[in-house]
């Protein structure tokens, strides 16, 4: 394994139909002492995760298929009435 190497994380559920949905559930970073951390989006229900490694397309989409942000979101605007606490 290689330190700072990024796996994506998912949940494997079978339905009814039998059909396979593969639901993303976070991500898995190689650590120097080939350990790995995992930063879980969702739990699973049956308690299985399934680690892969990341490809490129997947590091350029999220979750819903849209393109990444490359830049960062703008700092939220404050309206006036937000601004003040009454005097608290």
């Amino acid at each position: 394994m290689v330190p700072g190497k990024r796996y994506a994380v998912f949940s494997i559920r079978t339905t009814k139909k039998h059909e396979t949905i593969w639901i993303r559930a976070g991500v898995a970073y190689v650590q120097p002492d080939d350990s790995m951390n995992l930063y879980l989006d969702v739990l699973p229900i049956d308690g299985h995760l399934h680690i892969r490694e990341t490809t490129n397309k997947q590091l350029k989409t999220n979750n819903n298929n849209a393109p990444k942000r490359e830049e960062p979101a703008a700092a939220p605007v404050l309206a006036a009435a937000d601004t003040s606490m009454g005097g608290h």
